[in-house]
Protein backbone atom coordinates (compact mmCIF):
# COMPACT_ATOMS: atom_id res chain seq x y z
CA UNK A 1 0.00 0.00 0.00
CA UNK A 2 2.97 2.24 0.94
CA UNK A 3 4.31 1.68 -2.62
CA UNK A 4 1.06 2.21 -4.41
CA UNK A 5 0.71 5.90 -2.25
CA UNK A 6 4.65 6.69 -3.45
CA UNK A 7 4.19 5.94 -6.76
CA UNK A 8 1.04 8.17 -6.22
CA UNK A 9 2.86 10.65 -5.08
CA UNK A 10 5.82 10.66 -7.74
CA UNK A 11 3.46 11.00 -10.41
CA UNK A 12 1.56 13.99 -9.38
CA UNK A 13 4.87 15.45 -7.79
CA UNK A 14 6.19 14.98 -11.63
CA UNK A 15 2.71 16.29 -13.29
CA UNK A 16 3.13 19.13 -10.79
CA UNK A 17 6.86 19.91 -12.22
CA UNK A 18 6.10 19.50 -15.90
CA UNK A 19 3.05 22.11 -15.49
CA UNK A 20 5.37 24.15 -13.86
CA UNK A 21 8.08 24.29 -16.50
CA UNK A 22 5.26 24.71 -18.82
CA UNK A 23 3.47 27.68 -17.16
CA UNK A 24 7.19 29.02 -16.69
CA UNK A 25 7.56 28.39 -20.70
CA UNK A 26 4.52 31.10 -21.04
CA UNK A 27 4.81 34.25 -22.56
CA UNK A 28 2.48 36.70 -21.89
CA UNK A 29 0.22 38.84 -24.37
CA UNK A 30 -1.56 41.72 -24.08
CA UNK A 31 -4.45 41.55 -26.46
CA UNK A 32 -7.57 44.21 -26.66
CA UNK A 33 -10.89 43.43 -27.76
CA UNK A 34 -10.55 44.25 -31.13
CA UNK A 35 -7.45 42.35 -31.93
CA UNK A 36 -9.67 39.20 -30.41
CA UNK A 37 -11.73 39.79 -32.76
CA UNK A 38 -9.42 40.22 -35.77
CA UNK A 39 -7.70 36.69 -34.69
CA UNK A 40 -10.93 35.13 -34.59
CA UNK A 41 -12.24 36.21 -37.80
CA UNK A 42 -9.14 35.05 -39.20
CA UNK A 43 -8.64 31.98 -37.54
CA UNK A 44 -11.39 30.37 -35.68
CA UNK A 45 -12.03 26.78 -37.25
CA UNK A 46 -15.93 27.50 -37.20
CA UNK A 47 -16.14 30.33 -38.90
CA UNK A 48 -14.06 28.82 -41.69
CA UNK A 49 -16.68 26.08 -41.87
CA UNK A 50 -19.06 28.38 -42.02
CA UNK A 51 -17.72 30.72 -44.35
CA UNK A 52 -16.87 27.47 -46.96
CA UNK A 53 -20.53 26.49 -46.45
CA UNK A 54 -21.36 29.91 -48.21
CA UNK A 55 -18.86 29.61 -50.93
CA UNK A 56 -20.71 25.85 -51.50
CA UNK A 57 -24.08 27.47 -51.61
CA UNK A 58 -23.02 29.81 -53.84
CA UNK A 59 -21.45 27.35 -55.99
CA UNK A 60 -24.24 25.33 -56.14
CA UNK A 61 -26.62 28.35 -57.61
CA UNK A 62 -24.60 28.43 -60.60
CA UNK A 63 -24.66 24.82 -61.25
CA UNK A 64 -28.53 25.08 -60.91
CA UNK A 65 -28.62 27.94 -63.54
CA UNK A 66 -26.68 25.51 -66.03
CA UNK A 67 -30.15 24.09 -66.57
CA UNK A 68 -30.91 27.10 -68.31
CA UNK A 69 -28.55 26.16 -70.83
CA UNK A 70 -29.69 23.76 -73.78
CA UNK A 71 -27.98 20.05 -73.55
CA UNK A 72 -25.93 19.45 -76.70
CA UNK A 73 -24.15 15.95 -77.09
CA UNK A 74 -21.38 14.24 -79.58
CA UNK A 75 -21.15 10.86 -80.30
CA UNK A 76 -18.36 9.05 -83.00
CA UNK A 77 -17.89 5.48 -83.25
CA UNK A 78 -15.59 3.37 -85.42
CA UNK A 79 -16.98 -0.57 -84.96
CA UNK A 80 -15.75 -3.71 -86.70
CA UNK A 81 -18.91 -5.75 -88.27
CA UNK A 82 -18.59 -9.17 -89.33
CA UNK A 83 -20.11 -11.02 -92.14
CA UNK A 84 -23.59 -12.30 -91.82
CA UNK A 85 -24.79 -16.48 -91.23
CA UNK A 86 -27.70 -17.54 -92.27
CA UNK A 87 -29.66 -20.21 -90.54
CA UNK A 88 -32.80 -22.12 -91.38
CA UNK A 89 -35.15 -22.69 -88.43
CA UNK A 90 -33.92 -25.72 -87.62
CA UNK A 91 -30.06 -24.04 -87.22
CA UNK A 92 -28.62 -25.82 -90.06
CA UNK A 93 -26.07 -23.25 -92.18
CA UNK A 94 -27.47 -21.78 -95.34
CA UNK A 95 -25.33 -18.60 -96.66
CA UNK A 96 -22.58 -17.07 -95.74
CA UNK A 97 -23.15 -13.03 -96.75
CA UNK A 98 -20.36 -10.90 -97.28
CA UNK A 99 -20.61 -7.15 -96.10
CA UNK A 100 -18.35 -4.51 -95.45
CA UNK A 101 -16.39 -4.62 -92.29
CA UNK A 102 -15.27 -1.76 -90.98
CA UNK A 103 -18.12 1.08 -89.89
CA UNK A 104 -18.30 4.21 -87.68
CA UNK A 105 -21.38 6.49 -86.94
CA UNK A 106 -21.46 9.96 -86.03
CA UNK A 107 -24.48 11.82 -83.82
CA UNK A 108 -25.15 15.32 -82.75
CA UNK A 109 -27.97 15.80 -80.41
CA UNK A 110 -29.11 19.07 -78.95
CA UNK A 111 -32.70 19.80 -76.92
CA UNK A 112 -33.43 22.89 -74.67
CA UNK A 113 -36.66 22.91 -72.98
CA UNK A 114 -39.23 25.40 -73.86
CA UNK A 115 -41.24 25.03 -70.44
CA UNK A 116 -41.52 22.97 -67.37
CA UNK A 117 -44.42 24.56 -65.34
CA UNK A 118 -41.35 26.96 -63.62
CA UNK A 119 -39.43 24.15 -62.39
CA UNK A 120 -35.86 26.05 -63.50
CA UNK A 121 -36.91 29.31 -62.40
CA UNK A 122 -38.18 27.73 -58.76
CA UNK A 123 -34.96 25.62 -58.41
CA UNK A 124 -32.71 28.48 -58.98
CA UNK A 125 -34.61 30.70 -56.28
CA UNK A 126 -34.63 27.38 -53.88
CA UNK A 127 -30.75 28.19 -54.31
CA UNK A 128 -30.73 30.99 -53.63
CA UNK A 129 -32.24 30.98 -50.63
CA UNK A 130 -30.03 28.00 -49.26
CA UNK A 131 -27.33 30.59 -50.07
CA UNK A 132 -28.97 33.51 -48.33
CA UNK A 133 -29.53 30.85 -45.40
CA UNK A 134 -25.73 29.91 -45.74
CA UNK A 135 -24.73 33.44 -44.84
CA UNK A 136 -27.28 34.25 -42.04
CA UNK A 137 -25.90 30.72 -40.54
CA UNK A 138 -22.44 32.56 -41.47
CA UNK A 139 -23.47 35.64 -39.75
CA UNK A 140 -24.91 33.68 -36.74
CA UNK A 141 -21.77 31.60 -36.15
CA UNK A 142 -19.73 34.92 -36.23
CA UNK A 143 -21.94 36.24 -33.36
CA UNK A 144 -21.56 33.43 -31.54
CA UNK A 145 -17.86 32.86 -31.44
CA UNK A 146 -17.66 36.35 -30.62
CA UNK A 147 -19.54 36.38 -27.96
CA UNK A 148 -18.12 33.06 -26.13
CA UNK A 149 -14.77 34.08 -26.56
CA UNK A 150 -15.59 37.70 -25.06
CA UNK A 151 -17.28 35.73 -22.10
CA UNK A 152 -13.70 33.82 -22.14
CA UNK A 153 -11.80 36.66 -22.40
CA UNK A 154 -13.78 38.80 -19.24
CA UNK A 155 -13.47 35.83 -17.05
CA UNK A 156 -10.00 35.72 -17.66
CA UNK A 157 -9.25 39.26 -17.24
CA UNK A 158 -11.58 38.95 -13.70
CA UNK A 159 -9.34 35.62 -12.57
CA UNK A 160 -6.66 37.39 -13.40
CA UNK A 161 -7.52 39.95 -11.10
CA UNK A 162 -8.24 37.56 -8.43
CA UNK A 163 -5.27 35.85 -8.78
CA UNK A 164 -3.93 39.09 -7.64
CA UNK A 165 -5.96 40.18 -5.63
CA UNK A 166 -5.06 36.66 -3.44
CA UNK A 167 -1.41 36.72 -4.02
CA UNK A 168 -1.27 39.81 -2.18
CA UNK A 169 -4.07 38.45 0.62
CA UNK A 170 -1.55 35.41 0.58
CA UNK A 171 1.43 37.52 1.36
CA UNK A 172 -0.39 39.27 4.44
CA UNK A 173 -1.35 36.08 5.32
CA UNK A 174 2.50 34.57 5.72
CA UNK A 175 2.55 38.34 7.88
CA UNK A 176 -0.03 37.44 10.00
CA UNK A 177 1.29 33.74 10.60
CA UNK A 178 5.03 35.05 11.32
CA UNK A 179 3.19 37.91 13.81
CA UNK A 180 0.90 35.40 15.26
CA UNK A 181 4.13 33.23 16.27
CA UNK A 182 5.92 35.71 17.39
CA UNK A 183 3.09 36.88 19.57
CA UNK A 184 2.33 33.45 21.15
CA UNK A 185 6.35 33.39 21.87
CA UNK A 186 5.80 36.42 24.25
CA UNK A 187 2.73 34.63 25.70
CA UNK A 188 0.50 37.62 24.09
CA UNK A 189 -1.92 35.76 22.11
CA UNK A 190 -3.31 31.55 22.60
CA UNK A 191 -2.48 28.96 20.40
CA UNK A 192 -6.09 29.29 18.32
CA UNK A 193 -4.84 32.59 17.35
CA UNK A 194 -2.02 31.31 15.51
CA UNK A 195 -3.95 28.14 14.16
CA UNK A 196 -6.56 30.28 12.64
CA UNK A 197 -4.14 32.20 11.03
CA UNK A 198 -2.74 29.35 9.67
CA UNK A 199 -5.88 27.65 8.50
CA UNK A 200 -6.57 31.42 6.61
CA UNK A 201 -2.90 30.82 4.60
CA UNK A 202 -3.93 27.15 3.72
CA UNK A 203 -7.86 28.41 2.51
CA UNK A 204 -5.43 31.11 0.38
CA UNK A 205 -3.29 29.08 -0.92
CA UNK A 206 -5.95 26.63 -1.63
CA UNK A 207 -8.10 29.41 -3.55
CA UNK A 208 -5.14 30.42 -5.28
CA UNK A 209 -4.56 27.19 -7.27
CA UNK A 210 -7.95 26.70 -8.04
CA UNK A 211 -7.58 30.29 -9.46
CA UNK A 212 -4.62 28.94 -11.27
CA UNK A 213 -6.07 26.11 -12.80
CA UNK A 214 -9.03 28.01 -13.97
CA UNK A 215 -6.72 30.70 -15.53
CA UNK A 216 -5.20 27.32 -17.62
CA UNK A 217 -8.28 26.01 -18.39
CA UNK A 218 -9.71 29.62 -20.05
CA UNK A 219 -6.73 30.74 -21.61
CA UNK A 220 -6.62 27.30 -23.29
CA UNK A 221 -10.12 27.77 -24.20
CA UNK A 222 -9.47 31.36 -25.41
CA UNK A 223 -6.68 30.05 -27.39
CA UNK A 224 -8.13 27.09 -29.23
CA UNK A 225 -11.20 30.00 -30.42
CA UNK A 226 -8.57 32.59 -31.59
CA UNK A 227 -5.82 29.89 -32.68
CA UNK A 228 -2.53 31.38 -31.53
CA UNK A 229 0.33 29.04 -29.78
CA UNK A 230 -0.52 26.96 -27.21
CA UNK A 231 2.55 28.73 -25.28
CA UNK A 232 1.13 32.28 -24.75
CA UNK A 233 -0.79 33.74 -21.55
CA UNK A 234 -3.69 36.30 -22.76
CA UNK A 235 -3.31 39.18 -20.83
CA UNK A 236 -6.80 41.48 -21.61
CA UNK A 237 -6.41 44.60 -21.84
CA UNK A 238 -9.69 46.36 -21.10
CA UNK A 239 -8.66 49.58 -21.33
CA UNK A 240 -10.74 51.12 -24.04
CA UNK A 241 -13.35 49.34 -23.26
CA UNK A 242 -15.58 51.88 -20.95
CA UNK A 243 -17.77 53.77 -23.04
CA UNK A 244 -21.16 55.85 -22.80
CA UNK A 245 -23.65 55.30 -25.19
CA UNK A 246 -27.69 57.02 -25.60
CA UNK A 247 -30.61 55.06 -23.77
CA UNK A 248 -33.42 54.11 -25.72
CA UNK A 249 -36.99 52.24 -24.67
CA UNK A 250 -37.00 48.65 -24.66
CA UNK A 251 -39.02 48.35 -28.03
CA UNK A 252 -36.69 50.20 -29.60
CA UNK A 253 -34.19 47.46 -29.24
CA UNK A 254 -36.45 44.61 -29.25
CA UNK A 255 -37.48 45.79 -33.00
CA UNK A 256 -33.95 46.30 -34.26
CA UNK A 257 -33.39 42.54 -33.10
CA UNK A 258 -36.53 41.61 -35.28
CA UNK A 259 -34.94 43.55 -37.95
CA UNK A 260 -31.73 42.27 -37.48
CA UNK A 261 -31.05 38.89 -35.51
CA UNK A 262 -29.68 36.32 -37.70
CA UNK A 263 -31.58 33.87 -36.15
CA UNK A 264 -34.75 35.91 -36.84
CA UNK A 265 -33.39 35.94 -40.85
CA UNK A 266 -32.48 32.18 -40.75
CA UNK A 267 -36.15 31.36 -39.69
CA UNK A 268 -37.79 33.63 -42.34
CA UNK A 269 -35.70 32.15 -45.10
CA UNK A 270 -36.49 28.44 -44.01
CA UNK A 271 -40.10 29.18 -44.33
CA UNK A 272 -39.54 30.66 -47.75
CA UNK A 273 -37.13 27.97 -49.14
CA UNK A 274 -40.97 25.56 -47.58
CA UNK A 275 -43.36 27.77 -49.73
CA UNK A 276 -40.70 27.49 -52.78
CA UNK A 277 -40.49 23.56 -52.59
CA UNK A 278 -44.47 23.32 -52.17
CA UNK A 279 -44.34 25.09 -55.24
CA UNK A 280 -41.67 22.81 -56.89
CA UNK A 281 -44.14 19.88 -55.91
CA UNK A 282 -47.08 21.16 -57.28
CA UNK A 283 -44.81 22.20 -60.79
CA UNK A 284 -44.40 18.60 -61.35
CA UNK A 285 -48.17 18.40 -62.40
CA UNK A 286 -47.37 20.68 -64.98
CA UNK A 287 -46.88 18.75 -68.73
CA UNK A 288 -42.69 20.12 -69.85
CA UNK A 289 -42.29 20.80 -73.60
CA UNK A 290 -39.01 20.68 -75.23
CA UNK A 291 -37.77 21.63 -78.55
CA UNK A 292 -34.99 18.91 -79.96
CA UNK A 293 -32.54 18.43 -83.04
CA UNK A 294 -30.11 15.99 -84.18
CA UNK A 295 -28.20 14.75 -86.70
CA UNK A 296 -26.15 11.63 -87.77
CA UNK A 297 -24.24 9.99 -90.02
CA UNK A 298 -24.05 5.94 -90.55
CA UNK A 299 -21.53 3.80 -92.78
CA UNK A 300 -22.08 1.49 -93.88
CA UNK A 301 -25.85 0.42 -94.65
CA UNK A 302 -27.29 -2.30 -93.43
CA UNK A 303 -30.61 -1.72 -93.74
CA UNK A 304 -30.49 -2.90 -97.51
CA UNK A 305 -29.61 -6.52 -99.15
CA UNK A 306 -26.66 -6.77 -99.74
CA UNK A 307 -25.56 -3.99 -97.62
CA UNK A 308 -23.52 -1.16 -99.08
CA UNK A 309 -20.26 0.63 -98.24
CA UNK A 310 -21.90 3.67 -98.54
CA UNK A 311 -22.87 6.80 -96.07
CA UNK A 312 -26.62 7.50 -94.73
CA UNK A 313 -27.07 10.63 -92.80
CA UNK A 314 -30.46 12.19 -91.20
CA UNK A 315 -31.31 15.16 -89.17
CA UNK A 316 -34.68 15.46 -87.23
CA UNK A 317 -35.92 18.88 -85.54
CA UNK A 318 -39.02 18.52 -83.06
CA UNK A 319 -40.80 19.44 -80.16
CA UNK A 320 -41.24 17.01 -77.12
CA UNK A 321 -44.02 17.21 -75.05
CA UNK A 322 -44.58 14.51 -72.24
CA UNK A 323 -46.17 14.78 -69.35
CA UNK A 324 -45.77 12.07 -66.23
CA UNK A 325 -49.53 10.89 -65.33
CA UNK A 326 -48.34 9.10 -62.13
CA UNK A 327 -47.77 12.66 -60.31
CA UNK A 328 -51.46 13.08 -60.27
CA UNK A 329 -51.75 10.84 -57.23
CA UNK A 330 -48.19 10.97 -56.26
CA UNK A 331 -47.54 14.20 -55.38
CA UNK A 332 -50.79 15.06 -53.13
CA UNK A 333 -48.96 13.44 -50.17
CA UNK A 334 -45.80 15.13 -51.58
CA UNK A 335 -47.78 17.91 -51.50
CA UNK A 336 -49.06 17.41 -47.84
CA UNK A 337 -46.10 17.20 -46.63
CA UNK A 338 -44.64 20.08 -47.97
CA UNK A 339 -47.61 22.09 -46.53
CA UNK A 340 -46.83 20.74 -42.61
CA UNK A 341 -43.11 21.80 -43.25
CA UNK A 342 -44.25 25.27 -43.79
CA UNK A 343 -46.45 25.44 -40.41
CA UNK A 344 -43.24 23.68 -39.06
CA UNK A 345 -41.31 26.70 -40.10
CA UNK A 346 -43.52 29.67 -39.09
CA UNK A 347 -43.83 27.92 -35.85
CA UNK A 348 -40.30 27.84 -35.21
CA UNK A 349 -40.26 31.80 -36.46
CA UNK A 350 -42.46 32.49 -33.70
CA UNK A 351 -40.58 30.63 -30.81
CA UNK A 352 -37.74 32.17 -32.23
CA UNK A 353 -39.48 35.82 -31.84
CA UNK A 354 -40.31 34.96 -28.63
CA UNK A 355 -36.47 33.83 -27.17
CA UNK A 356 -35.50 37.19 -28.58
CA UNK A 357 -38.38 39.39 -26.97
CA UNK A 358 -37.42 37.63 -23.83
CA UNK A 359 -34.04 37.89 -24.13
CA UNK A 360 -33.84 41.61 -24.99
CA UNK A 361 -36.00 42.27 -21.82
CA UNK A 362 -34.01 40.29 -19.43
CA UNK A 363 -31.18 42.29 -20.49
CA UNK A 364 -32.72 45.70 -21.17
CA UNK A 365 -33.78 45.30 -17.06
CA UNK A 366 -30.85 44.45 -15.82
CA UNK A 367 -28.87 46.82 -17.13
CA UNK A 368 -31.24 49.68 -16.48
CA UNK A 369 -31.66 48.42 -12.87
CA UNK A 370 -28.01 48.32 -11.98
CA UNK A 371 -26.16 50.36 -14.57
CA UNK A 372 -23.65 47.58 -14.77
CA UNK A 373 -23.52 45.12 -17.78
CA UNK A 374 -22.94 41.50 -16.75
CA UNK A 375 -21.74 39.27 -19.65
CA UNK A 376 -25.50 37.63 -19.47
CA UNK A 377 -26.78 41.31 -20.48
CA UNK A 378 -24.11 41.62 -22.94
CA UNK A 379 -24.67 38.69 -24.89
CA UNK A 380 -28.05 39.36 -24.91
CA UNK A 381 -28.02 42.83 -26.14
CA UNK A 382 -25.92 41.55 -28.87
CA UNK A 383 -28.35 39.77 -30.01
CA UNK A 384 -30.41 43.01 -30.79
CA UNK A 385 -27.00 43.96 -32.74
CA UNK A 386 -26.95 47.66 -31.52
CA UNK A 387 -25.32 48.60 -28.62
CA UNK A 388 -26.84 49.62 -24.93
CA UNK A 389 -27.46 52.84 -23.44
CA UNK A 390 -25.13 52.19 -20.30
CA UNK A 391 -21.54 52.30 -19.26
CA UNK A 392 -19.86 49.01 -20.17
CA UNK A 393 -17.59 48.36 -17.05
CA UNK A 394 -15.78 44.91 -15.88
CA UNK A 395 -15.28 45.17 -11.97
CA UNK A 396 -11.21 45.06 -10.76
CA UNK A 397 -12.61 42.41 -7.77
Amino acid sequence: MRIINLTLLSTLLFCGLNHKMKAQERVEYSMTIQELADSLMINNIQLKIAKASVEVADARVGDVKINRLPDIGAEMIGMYLSDVNLYDNHWSHIQRVNIPNFGHQFNVSASQLIYGGGRVNKAIALAEMSKSLSESQLEDTDQSIKLNATELYLNLHNLQNQKRILENNKKLANERVKNAKLFYNEDMISKNEVLRAEVLERQLEQSLIQVNNAIEVTNKNLILFVGIDDNILIKPNVSNINHQISSQNENFYLQKAFENNPQMKMSETQIEIAEKNLELTKADKLPTLAGFAGYNATRPMTSTTPALDYYSNNYQVGLNLSYNIESLFKNKKKALIDEELIIQAELRQEAVEQQIEADVNSAYNVASTSFLISFSSVKSIFIAKVEFPVSFSISEA
